[in-house]
């Protein structure tokens, strides 16, 4: 028989028991036993590889060569202009620095007449109207444009439209890059040579036009020195464009002879031309017969007229219809190389005056003509 003490222990047991029990319906099993679900891989594409690359050289990501119409820019790429002294034409570049525009030392834009030959070169035969020069100077630290002629005078800059214009990189890290859009404006003047391109002009970048003017852009980095050109991406920035014939008869003095019947009668000192021409030229002229100022019906022949002047020895005109040439048979000058005109100061005129001719005034017309090949 138990006592008191034992029934109490097994009561205390029991209880304990079914207590733990209970809790064990109330909130779950201990121990799960079994597979949730089959999965044999799992995989991660939240997380990328990042590489920045600088180019150690800078890049020419665009280039334009404009014209100003009335303040709207027009593309002159592969495209004539013209030289008249007030026509404005630009080019903008836009470049990139990998390393920061402070590293920037030049940007040179260097433009030169082919002369007819795709091997020519910036300055290889000298002369401001067959060369020219665009530099942006950046090593002072104030940036500056400049213009390079080997001879002053034949263009101009225009220093209130050549500007610096911060831009955002095409390719770039906008953190680290810095691009700048660059322009060089300029005026050609009149001499500025012609040319009339090969025919048809092509479009796209590069030489492929003979007759043109050729020209490339470069940047100049400060460290290595590193230059554009040598970024494999970037290769040479060329390209072409034309420009018009241009000319102009400027001024011509007066010839004056006064004589007598029988007598070989010239003025008495030398008259002025001043012409304009940008391409090989020829000068020429030709003159009717001398009227009498008050009666017209008296005459004296255009072949008692005699002429000389440029490489035009004094030569009697025949009265038929041909021109002479002051620079020799029908033949060309060939274009100058500088300055803004061309002055022939020796241009003199005589009359073989016949016996029998009235006294009074006579007047004859002269022609000139002075024509630009093309």
């Amino acid at each position: 028989m138990m006592g008191k003490k034992e029934i109490l222990s097994i009561m205390l047991v029991i209880t304990l028991f079914v207590s733990f029990l209970s809790s064990a319906f109330l909130v779950g099993p201990l121990v799960s036993f079994g597979n949730a679900a089959d999965i044999s891989e799992d995989d991660n594409n939240a997380t990328t590889l990042n590489l920045t690359v600088f180019h150690l050289q800078p890049r020419v990501n665009w280039y334009d060569f404009q014209y100003n119409n009335s303040g709207t820019w027009e593309s002159k790429l592969n495209q004539q202009i013209d030289v008249d002294n007030s026509n404005e034409y630009r080019f903008i570049v836009n470049v990139s620095s990998d390393q920061g525009w402070d590293d920037i030392e030049y940007v040179w834009i260097n433009a030169w007449a082919d002369l007819g030959s795709e091997a020519s070169y910036y300055n290889e035969t000298a002369g401001g109207n067959i060369n020219l020069n665009l530099t942006y100077d950046n090593t002072s630290g104030t940036a500056f444009w400049n213009m390079t002629f080997p001879t002053a005078g034949e263009a101009s800059l225009v220093s209130e439209d050549c500007t610096e214009a911060s831009e955002t990189d095409p390719i770039g890290n906008p953190a680290t890059t810095d691009c700048r859009n660059l322009t060089f404006a300029f005026i050609p003047s009149y001499q500025f040579r012609s040319a009339a391109g090969d025919g048809s002009w092509e479009d796209g970048p590069g030489f492929n036009d003979t007759w043109s003017w050729n020209f490339n852009i470069t940047v100049v980095d400060l460290e290595g020195p590193y230059y554009s050109w040598d970024n494999p991406l970037v290769g040479n920035s060329t390209d072409e464009f034309g420009v018009f014939s241009y000319t102009d008869l400027i001024s011509v003095g007066w010839p004056s002879i006064t004589g007598n019947p029988g007598t070989f009668a010239d003025n008495d000192s030398f008259i002025t031309m001043e012409t304009r021409s940008n391409g090989n030229y020829s000068l020429s002229v030709n003159v009717t017969d001398l009227t009498h100022k008050e009666n017209p019906s008296y005459t004296i022949d255009n072949s008692t007229i005699w002429t000389e002047g440029g490489d035009l020895a004094q030569t009697q005109f025949d009265g038929s219809s041909e021109q002479w040439y002051y620079g020799g048979a029908a033949s060309y000058h060939a274009a100058e190389n500088d300055g803004t005109i061309v002055t022939t100061n020796d241009i003199g005129w005589a009359v073989s005056i016949p016996l029998a001719v009235h006294a009074g005034e006579y007047n004859a017309t002269i022609y000139y003509h002075l024509y630009t090949e093309t």
